[in-house]
């Protein structure tokens, strides 16, 4: 399944860049249930595939969104949500010691709902923006990792995004660092951009690898 998944995401990405939004869109969808039909209990700390499937389901959103299909933007977030709402509800209930990098970890949940309400413009999207902010701090407020999984699925999302609207990205671009600027600078300085972004490419009415 893993490697299936993997085909259909590449092929949704292909179909993004040629333009076809809706292929694009069902093809994410494809590979979100891919990853999410293998998860038959969640084991963090190691990593279970939910993070894929929340992460493909987002992008099949943004994919409709762009294409002008409201009703499945809207269903896709509410499945990326309610995965992404059952992990976190897991992982609260898991004991972690003082400065624990776990606990850290558990701000990427309420960070991917926070881009699923964005891509669907809803209004309760700083909610949980502000719940993984709240969680960043209280774990310490590690400088950005992109070597965990969940994280490197957030920071990649929003590099598309703005790779797709043509940016030229330097090095120092905070999603490319590996280390540096802390996460809750890191969540601040997206959630300020993003919903402009994802508006832009709206309106750009397409979604190009570069």
């Amino acid at each position: 399944m893993k490697e299936q998944a993997r085909k259909l995401s590449q092929d949704a990405r292909k179909a993004r860049d040629s333009g076809d939004l809706i292929q694009s869109g069902n093809l994410y969808t494809a590979a979100a249930h891919e990853h999410a039909g293998t998860v038959t209990e969640h084991i963090f700390p190691e990593t279970d595939r939910t993070r894929g499937a929340v992460s493909v389901l987002g992008s099949a959103a943004l994919c409709y969104r762009i294409a002008g299909d409201d009703f499945r933007t809207q269903n896709r977030c509410d499945m990326g949500i309610l995965l992404a709402e059952d992990y976190l509800e897991y992982i609260e209930r898991q004991e972690f010691g003082p400065q624990s990098f776990g606990a850290f970890r558990r701000g990427a949940w309420p960070e991917f709902i926070g881009d699923l309400r964005t891509i669907a413009q809803r209004e309760n999207a700083d909610k949980a923006y502000d719940r993984a902010h709240e969680i960043y701090a209280s774990a310490g407020d590690y400088e950005i990792s992109t070597g965990e999984q969940e994280h490197m699925r957030l920071t990649s999302f929003f590099e598309s995004v703005r790779r797709g609207l043509g940016h030229d990205i330097s090095n120092d671009a905070l999603e490319l660092q590996p280390m540096g600027p802390t996460m809750t600078d890191w969540l601040e300085y997206k959630r300020e951009r993003l919903p402009a972004y994802l508006d832009q490419l709206e309106a750009q009415g397409e979604w190009p690898l570069e």
